[in-house]
């Protein structure tokens, strides 16, 4: 298809060698060994993209978003979130979007991101990932 010299084509090669020279027993363990190789990178692979697949539908479908002018707070589609909006995180809400937290302290689960189940301090000032949940007993404003 794409003509290009990859592990198929020098694993083809080696066998097709190792049977031109008489060596039946290398040509069959290069063909075994291949064929297990072949069939892990294939499941490793299936298994990544089921895990990217679980981090994409982390991110949640509405936020927060507080009005500059009011200080209002409505609830509008992630997707409308522009850069330099403010957001209301309350207890228990996911994080809409990567942003820097302008103010409030609160505890931070990033398990979904990190897989540990370790509670993350923020303040003003700190980082904080789309997807992750707010699990301190006050509200997070982010950018």
């Amino acid at each position: 298809k794409r003509k290009q010299l990859d592990t198929n084509s020098m694993m083809a090669t080696a066998a097709f060698g190792a049977l031109a020279l008489g060596e039946f027993e290398e040509a069959a363990s290069v063909a075994f060994l291949f064929s297990i190789s072949d069939f892990l990178e294939q499941r490793a692979t299936r298994k990544a993209r089921v895990a990217l697949d679980g981090i994409v539908n982390l991110s949640p479908d509405h936020a927060n978003l507080v009005n500059p002018g009011t200080g209002d707070i409505e609830i509008v589609p992630v997707e409308e979130l522009e850069i330099g909006d403010l957001v209301c995180v309350r207890t228990g809400d996911q994080i809409p979007s990567d942003g820097v937290v302008e103010e409030g302290s609160s505890h931070v689960d990033e398990s979904s991101l990190t897989g540990e189940s370790v509670l993350v301090g923020k303040h003003p000032g700190d980082a904080v990932s789309g997807g992750t949940i707010n699990a301190g007993h006050t509200r997070l404003m982010v950018r």
